[in-house]
């Protein structure tokens, strides 16, 4: 059996895959398919790429170990350079869209006008709803974010929230990163940490 920091990874690939189980028993219900306008997230449409992204420390880690079997996607994430979108957004769409992290997974915008005012950081004056975004997938993915988190924060293990590109970046070739952060050393340089949740608990002696 996994432990530490291994066993921590394991969680967050199944955490993904419970989020999305959850979130597809839900659209498969035809009261919520009548009752839900359609999401206007489609190939093509990348604004919220072209933002600032967001995941919790384990995720990033999570990605990283993923990534070094996956050597395409691997060379996108080392030319990407600071102020470029997303370096996963390939001809519209999300090139690891299997291992994107929650956050990009609660976004389900029924009108991208929200999208590209946030991007443009103008109001969002001309969006049809309000929000014009669907609760229901806020409410699964970024519940699993915390219920992800929070129980390793409580355990006296820091898991920020981080900017992912340079977070990913940093940690890419660095195969003891994962080690290194459960042991309380932190991989990820200081300014890639995003003020998402409380400091970790101190460890009981």
């Amino acid at each position: 059996m996994k432990q530490g920091s291994a066993a921590v990874l394991d969680a967050v690939l199944a955490t993904w895959a419970d989020a999305d189980r959850l979130f597809d028993k839900l659209r498969a219900n035809p009261a919520y398919v009548l009752g839900a306008p359609p999401a206007a997230c489609r190939r093509g449409c990348g604004w919220c790429c072209h933002q600032k992204v967001g995941a919790a420390a384990a995720e990033v880690l999570a990605m990283s170990r993923a990534l070094a079997e996956r050597p395409t996607e691997a060379r996108m994430l080392q030319s990407w350079k600071k102020g470029q979108p997303c370096a996963f957004l390939k001809d519209g769409a999300c090139a690891v869209y299997d291992i994107r992290p929650l956050k990009c997974r609660s976004l389900w915008h029924v009108d991208v006008r929200h999208c590209m005012a946030k991007y443009a950081g103008l109001p969002v004056s001309g969006a049809k709803t309000d929000p014009s975004f669907r609760h229901e997938p806020k409410i699964i993915y970024e519940g699993a974010l915390k219920g992800l988190a929070l129980p390793l924060i409580k355990q006296g293990h820091d898991c920020p929230g981080l900017e992912l590109m340079p977070a990913l970046k940093a940690v890419m070739d660095n195969p003891d990163a994962a080690s290194q952060w459960w042991m309380g050393k932190s991989p990820f340089p200081a300014e890639t940490v995003l003020d998402w949740f409380p400091k970790p608990a101190k460890k009981k002696r």
